[in-house]
């Protein structure tokens, strides 16, 4: 498959990485040259530089005969014109990012389709939609859904009083039908655990489960069920204003943010919530927003290190729910070791949203998202696949992959050792990052 991108920033360098990985043919373009030498030295790609809407420079990136072309820069207006030149020229599918929600209005969007852009991305809004998600299901890290929530995955953390603290993988063997232990992240490493493996105190579990299984993974880990209905948050970002918007009938939202210009526009646009002038740094600006009754603390300022130290601020005043925005990606892992309970990174958040939409598309890219170092694909079962030859017992997996859960008839069910995978079946497998086109090309056999 062939994959143009327009745009070297941290988006475009997320896509172009995850491309790499599954051995695709990457084109990249950026107008900056110092953006594109260390990523052509370091990864297998090529780069060209000069301008995303100059002609020559689209053709000689391959745009013509693209598969998938992805414009990610800065600016809306350049990311649309690029799309528009490149399916024009013979790309197949075209996704653009934007920088304002009113591209997402189906009017609008049908406007930009006719300009030849399949697909928009909006970072702030997926940002928006991931952080109501986690208030929503605040017992869980993180949460996603296939195939219309007919399995679901949720990241949880494993407490010292947790029941299931010091077990190991096959005690559990009980819980299968309705839950699978996927993956677990510890010392800041993906393991795909097997059966002889303990899960310790400080372990985030990936665990994929059907709807049903909710509850079984909740008494499971020892958690208690909370409801989020106050919430504040800190900084005036587009992010926070949606989170406002959107949520206004199930939470009740405080904005503190410093800038009295910004602060007048969210007192027009979020009429339902409280914003307070002020820095949210400052303890006596949180006391007068009542983050002593709150249940959830949401940092999203430019700040990444002001993001991290407010939440702990706040998980330290009682707050059940802290979520901190996290865009340096050298502190990703920092951040982790720390008690919060969310982090989110919009490039990521961006990247998984474009690989869910080829996804989506039919094209060929079977990744679904990926972890800090492992990959989540969705593979369909072909009628020779290998996976069809025999029980899931009987098929000698490589040690580098888990079976997470398959959907059958659009009905999601977990796998066991007695599973026999039928044509048409999709596949959920969680490996190790690189993994997955291996895993596909095994499976395709």
């Amino acid at each position: 498959m062939k994959i143009t991108i327009v745009g070297a920033g941290r988006v475009g360098v997320h896509l172009s990485k995850f491309f790499v990985d599954e051995h695709q043919d990457v084109f990249l373009v950026d107008n900056d040259p110092r953006h594109l030498t260390e990523l052509e030295s370091d990864f297998n790609l090529r780069t060209f530089c000069g301008e995303p809407t100059d002609f020559e420079i689209l053709r000689e990136a391959n745009a013509n005969s693209a598969d998938i072309f992805v414009a990610v820069t800065a600016n809306t207006a350049e990311n649309i014109v690029a799309c528009s030149m490149a399916k024009s020229m013979g790309a197949k599918k075209t996704i653009a990012r934007v920088d304002r929600f009113n591209y997402l209005l189906p009017g609008n969007e049908a406007v930009v389709r006719q300009m030849g852009v399949d697909y928009v991305v909006f970072p702030d809004h997926l940002a928006a939609q991931s952080i109501i998600s986690s208030l929503t299901h605040a017992w869980s890290k993180d949460r996603t859904e296939f195939e219309n929530g007919s399995i679901i995955m949720v990241a949880v953390d494993v407490k010292e009083t947790s029941p299931i603290n010091g077990l190991r993988l096959k005690d559990l063997s009980g819980k299968s039908r309705l839950m699978h232990i996927s993956a677990l992240r510890r010392n800041h490493h993906t393991i795909i655990p097997h059966g002889e493996d303990h899960i310790q105190s400080g372990d985030t579990l990936y665990i994929t489960v059907t709807p049903q299984g909710i509850d079984t993974v909740i008494d499971l880990i020892g958690i208690e069920p909370v409801t989020i209905k106050k919430v504040i948050m800190m900084g005036g970002s587009t992010a926070c204003e949606l989170i406002a918007r959107e949520g206004a009938k199930r939470f009740c939202c405080t904005i503190i943010e410093k800038d009295r210009t910004r602060c007048r526009q969210l007192m027009e646009a979020c009429p339902d919530s409280d914003i307070i002038c002020g820095d949210g740094s400052e303890f006596d600006v949180l006391e007068e927003a009542g983050i002593n009754r709150c249940d959830a603390f949401i940092a999203m300022t430019d700040s990444t290190e002001s993001n991290i130290l407010s939440c702990l601020t706040a998980k330290d005043m009682g707050v059940e729910k802290t979520i901190a925005e996290v865009e340096k990606e050298q502190l990703i892992q920092k951040a982790e070791s720390f008690n919060l309970d969310t982090i989110i990174n919009k490039p990521i958040i961006t990247a998984n949203a474009i690989f869910q939409l080829i996804l989506d598309a039919n094209v060929d890219s079977s990744k679904c998202f990926v972890l800090p170092d492992a990959d989540v694909g969705r593979i369909t079962v072909k009628a020779d696949s290998f996976l069809t030859k025999a029980k899931v017992m009987d098929l000698k997996l490589p040690e580098e992959l888990t079976l997470a859960g398959l959907i059958r008839n659009g009905k999601g069910e977990m796998v066991t050792g007695a599973t026999r995978f039928q044509l048409g079946d999709i596949a959920i497998v969680f490996c190790l990052a690189g993994s997955l086109k291996k895993i596909e090309k095994l499976f395709s056999r």
